[in-house]
């Protein structure tokens, strides 16, 4: 006498795999069909020189609504950056000190705050007496629609919304003055 059970053991066990993979497959496709709804519904696109990136409003220390469209005709610096990350830090005050010295040349820095409260942000920012625009990014969404992988990274947007530069880690007086300055004149 044969015993058959094994083979039906072996058929439930390949349907078991399957109906998971089913199920990984779904939630998968599920995933990112979520994200590219999120990148989409901020109106973001990925950072591409020569390309517009589109318009995204982020909330400022004051908890006005501030979106990319409303720099139309200016060169706007956006700079993603955190608190926790030791190249951003350093970087703020040369940041700074670009932006007191070149923002009557239609120039404006618009730094994006990844993923910190307001409180943590707002601190910083006074701090260090920042004069430029600090926006938050609290759950991610528009940096990631910009395709930001790593802090800090800056993007030069020019007048017509296109990308003119990107850099990405910590960027220097001499990168600001070599990257950026040549747009302002």
């Amino acid at each position: 006498m044969k015993i058959k059970k094994p083979v039906k053991n072996k058929k439930k066990q390949n349907r078991n795999v399957q109906i998971i993979i089913g199920i990984a497959v779904i939630l998968l496709v599920s995933v990112l069909l979520l994200s590219l709804q999120n990148s989409q519904q901020a109106g973001v696109q990925k950072a591409i020189q020569g390309k517009s990136v589109g318009d995204f409003a982020l909330t400022d220390l004051q908890g006005e609504n501030i979106h990319l469209s409303d720099y139309q005709g200016k060169y706007v610096l956006l700079n993603a950056w955190a608190t926790w990350c030791p190249p951003c830090r350093a970087e703020m005050p040369d940041l700074n000190k670009f932006y007191q010295a070149h923002q009557n040349k239609g120039f404006e820095i618009l730094a994006i705050n990844a993923g910190e409260t307001r409180d943590i942000a707002a601190q910083f920012a006074d701090t260090l007496g920042l004069g430029f625009k600090v926006v938050l990014d609290s759950d991610g969404t528009v940096l990631n629609g910009l395709g930001i992988t790593g802090f800090p990274t800056s993007i030069l947007i020019d007048p017509e919304g296109k990308v003119a530069m990107i850099h990405i880690g910590m960027i220097f007086p001499e990168d600001l003055n070599s990257k950026v300055l040549p747009f302002l004149q």
